[in-house]
């Protein structure tokens, strides 16, 4: 939830997309880094400059706090109790929405004094757990300078990621502590209407500087819009609140009443007018873009894609250099297939003919059922961790149709509240369930973030989310967990698997390859017609596919890219290491690492290469 992302923002704002991070740390320990010798990657034997090593300890805690107090809403979904940590709680307020160039000047100014105070500090001072933190914060404060240039290309209302569509997940499983998170609950939704009429602003001042939204997003966000509100006074966000509220045993009646009216009258005569304003605003900018397709149809787009598939991936790879790898691999996937086919024909065939419910045991399984077993038969490759507590719910029904591309999501507790792990699942998408709880559950998101917890990290890199990182590394697992499903009636459950992650992996490739064609080489629909016929796609979903992957730059990067950086030091491990290669302690690199930069993360790959050699 952004305008104009000052530095400090960018390190958790990816925690309002995914709310990534869990663990089983003691609470009472957590807010004073209590152990953090204690780290795996640590030795004893390192020589520190302790002058240096203090320095860091108080930039670390100094940021973080920052970090906390200038946005409510990361405050409120990381901590609890401010006061464990030093912090104030914040105003609840939506943000700033300042774009002026005196508002710029003044986020550059404060992100740079942030940018001096941190490379002041000596490097080589610090112990090897402190540099890899170092390098991460350094290397995205300077990503985030270099994106200034570029803050009107992109807005606040695309499809995928835009206030209308994020607005219900920041209500749906926020938490009510205390008194004070209820009377703040309620004050966002009654700022709403005067925050999105200044996004709305500022969606304006693109469209006259050539950048509006495309007529197509548009058109997807006005039906977003039209979803939302269809239910008027019996809105979902209504009868949530209102079952919520009935179980918070620090209200009184008389509290509660209050609090269920003026959320009811917020609703209806703040949130749902926001909403029919958005609706009714953004068809008058059609037309005013100077571009209808992809980031590289305006002058230094493919400059702006770069960045932004940089900022979104961590990958020091450029589009150029990710496109070959996507077409390399696409050719392999096709010879995989191919060589399946012709090892196991009979295999081949029962997966053609089964295909529709090849999964379907797991797809009529509860969801905690599910998550129960994959904790059980998929874990033997990654190091142990004690039983991760969670909790695991369906969505509203009206929020399966409003995210109806949202399967299923992983949000994390606070940083002191560290069992309130929650996975939400979409009811109207259960088919899938195995690979979709194993990305969100274990191996995936909560078990990676549990375990990079249990490391005890600094409380700035707990809350220091890379979406590259943390959707790479679920697609790495989500992957590996075909291969120990039992599929019925048949014996060849490893041509079934195979087949099975070729063809969930096609289909986030293909989106990969879009997304930078269009984004990057500024593809027409009669290119993406060539390319989907003359790899046995149908043509007629080439114009839709254009449509979201211009709407949201780099979106699915994230995943794609994310999964090949990860996938490639897999490879590179096995491939130097031969017979000593031992899956455990690599995934224990990746995890006790943490989220970072590829370029950071490879390093302590080949750290842990060097050493088993």
């Amino acid at each position: 939830m952004r305008k104009l992302k000052k530095i400090a923002a960018v390190l958790s704002a990816t925690m309002m997309l995914f709310v990534a991070g869990c663990g089983k740390v003691d609470p009472a320990e957590k807010p004073t880094r209590a152990g953090r010798s204690n780290q795996p990657n640590a030795t004893t034997e390192e020589v520190v400059n302790k002058e240096a090593e203090e320095a860091f300890k108080q930039f670390e805690d100094d940021y973080f706090k920052y970090v906390m107090g200038e946005s409510f809403l990361n405050y409120h979904y990381s901590i609890k109790d401010g006061s464990k940590f030093g912090i104030d709680r914040p105003e609840a307020s939506w943000g700033e929405t300042d774009w002026s160039e005196e508002g710029v000047e003044k986020d550059q100014k404060e992100a740079r004094e942030w940018y001096d105070k941190l490379t002041a500090i000596d490097r080589e001072g610090l112990n090897s757990v402190d540099q890899v933190s170092y390098d991460v914060y350094k290397e995205e404060m300077e990503l985030d300078f270099d994106q200034v240039e570029y803050r009107f290309y992109t807005g606040d209302f695309s499809p995928m990621r835009g206030i209308q569509s994020d607005f219900a997940s920041y209500f749906t499983d926020y938490p009510f502590y205390e008194k004070q998170d209820v009377e703040d609950y309620v004050s966002l939704l009654e700022q709403s209407g005067d925050y999105i009429q200044e996004l709305l602003k500022f969606e304006a001042y693109r469209a006259d500087l050539g950048f509006a939204m495309s007529d197509a997003n548009i058109d997807d966000v006005v039906e977003q819009c039209q979803t939302f509100v269809k239910d008027g006074d019996k809105h979902f966000l209504i009868t949530l609140f209102d079952k919520e509220i009935d179980k918070l045993d620090f209200l009184t009646d008389d509290e509660k009443a209050q609090y269920k009216e003026r959320n009811k009258k917020a609703i209806i005569e703040v949130v749902i007018p926001a909403f029919n304003n958005i609706e009714k605003t953004l068809p008058t900018l059609k037309g005013k873009s100077k571009n209808q397709g992809g980031l590289a149809g305006y002058d230094k787009g493919k400059e702006c894609y770069a960045l932004i598939m940089k900022s979104r991936t961590g990958s020091s790879k450029s589009p150029d250099e990710a496109l070959e790898l996507l077409y390399a691999r696409l050719d392999e996937l096709m010879m995989e297939m191919a060589e399946a086919y012709k090892e196991d024909p009979d295999g081949y065939q029962y997966y053609i003919s089964n295909y529709d419910n090849l999964l379907s045991e797991a797809d009529n399984m509860k969801s905690k059922e599910v998550i129960d077993k994959l904790m059980d038969v998929a874990m033997k490759d990654y190091p142990e961790l004690p039983t991760i507590p969670y909790n695991v719910d369906y969505l509203d029904e009206t929020l399966e149709t409003i995210m109806e591309n949202t399967l299923a999501y992983y949000r994390s507790p606070a940083l002191d509240t560290p069992d309130n792990n929650i996975i939400r699942v979409n009811g109207g998408h259960k088919d899938g369930q195995w690979a979709t709880l194993a990305h969100e559950g274990c191996p995936g998101h909560m078990f990676q973030n549990a375990y990079y917890m249990s490391t005890n990290p600094s409380n700035l890199r707990a809350v220091n989310g890379f979406v590259g990182y943390m959707e790479g590394w679920a697609k790495y697992v989500e992957y590996q967990v075909y291969d120990v499903y039992d599929y019925p009636n048949t014996e060849s459950d490893a041509t079934v698997a195979k087949l099975s992650r070729i063809e969930s992996e096609l289909g986030m490739l293909i989106m990969g390859i879009f997304d930078i064609e269009v984004n990057y080489n500024n593809w027409s629909v009669e290119d993406a017609k060539k390319f989907m016929s003359s790899h046995g796609y149908a043509e007629s979903a080439a114009e839709s596919i254009i449509n979201t992957v211009a709407g949201d730059p780099a979106a699915y990067q994230s995943y794609v890219l994310g999964y090949y950086e990860m996938k490639s030091l897999r490879d590179k491990a096995e491939e130097e290491l031969g017979s000593k290669f031992d899956p455990v302690e690599f995934n224990r690199v990746i995890l006790e690492t943490g989220p970072c930069q590829f370029d950071i993360l490879g390093k302590q790959v080949d750290k842990y290469i060097e050493k088993n050699k």
